[in-house]
């Protein structure tokens, strides 16, 4: 199977399953299926372009590289890093510092885009749940 089969394979898959959520979204009660319309919606278009994508014709030279095995598993430890510190330290604290860690080794920013791009994620991330969706967050030692 080629690497264009498995990722429109995928595609195929993550957009029945985007499809669900937006049914889901319409059958909820109120304004309680808006997230899951807007997120199913977005991934269905995703899924779609990615499936789009996989039935042109690719040249040999065109063929994508091998995956960076040690850069996914760094960046697999990152997000383990990210799970258990949002318990202990909390999600506004371990945010930034899983983006900072991220964007700097993994994508090789510099550390003052870096550091922008992390803050303001996070500032992003912070309006929208506990404002917009007045979800809480855990708060770790920003609590005590």
């Amino acid at each position: 199977m080629t690497l264009d089969a498995i990722d429109r394979c995928v595609a195929v898959l993550v957009g029945a399953i985007c499809a669900a959520a937006v049914v889901a979204g319409l059958g909820m009660r109120g304004d309680a299926g808006v997230f899951p319309v807007i997120a199913g919606t977005l991934g269905l278009l995703a899924s779609a372009g990615i499936a789009l994508g996989t039935l042109r014709g690719r040249a040999p030279d065109d063929l994508p590289p091998s995956l960076p095995w040690p850069r996914f598993l760094v960046w697999c430890l990152c997000v383990l890093g990210l799970l258990g510190l949002m318990v202990t330290a909390g999600a506004f604290v371990a945010l930034p510092l899983f983006l900072l860690a991220s964007l700097r080794w993994l994508g090789h920013l510099r550390w003052p885009a870096a550091l922008v791009i992390a803050v303001v994620f996070s500032a992003v991330i912070y309006v929208v749940f506990v404002y917009l969706l007045s979800v809480p967050l855990p708060a770790g030692w920003l609590a005590r």
